[in-house]
């Protein structure tokens, strides 16, 4: 048995790859409410730095 071997995905196998990820994190989400509501400060801090990240990086390349 091969573990480790690359693999090549159709871009609807991606976007299944994606809503299945996303499903969970709604999941895991709804599932650890109370404990994750506490840590909301940091969720809102990753999602400043990773756009603020794409964005710089999208302005750069033009």
């Amino acid at each position: 048995m091969r573990i480790f071997r690359t693999w090549t995905f159709q871009w609807w196998e991606v976007s299944l790859i994606k809503i299945c990820l996303l499903s969970l994190g709604i999941l895991l989400g709804l599932y650890f409410y109370d404990y994750l509501i506490s840590f909301l400060w940091l969720w809102w801090v990753l999602f400043a730095v990773t756009a603020t990240y794409f964005v710089v990086r999208f302005i750069k390349e033009k």
